[in-house]
């Protein structure tokens, strides 16, 4: 299972911006439910404007986020509040995971 990994900080002024759209974006996704996405999670370090994306998505299905609205209004703000350039996801190799869920 592909897993990517978006890592960035936000301009202080942009954290609410990107909370807002973090917002949106989940909602959307557990109205739409798509296919082939196993699991995405957001996380930000407490009292910072850093945040970080991972996306798991099921072996050989193509990133469900690019169809829906929110998710794409979400990237473009993340774009937009990032401090330096717009941030890239980067692909992560799984060496270990203990899930007592599984």
């Amino acid at each position: 299972m592909p897993t990517m990994m978006l890592q960035y900080k936000a301009a202080e002024s942009g954290v609410s911006e990107v909370l807002s759209a973090v917002e949106a974006a989940f909602a959307a996704l557990d109205a739409r439910k798509p296919k082939g996405l196993v699991r995405f999670s957001y996380y930000r370090k407490p009292g910072t404007a850093e945040f970080v994306g991972l996306l798991e998505l099921e072996a050989g299905v193509e990133n469900p986020l690019f169809g829906i609205e929110a998710a794409r209004a979400l990237q473009a703000t993340v774009s937009r509040v990032a401090v330096g350039a717009a941030p890239m996801p980067v692909p992560l190799e799984l060496v270990a995971m203990h899930d007592p869920r599984r």
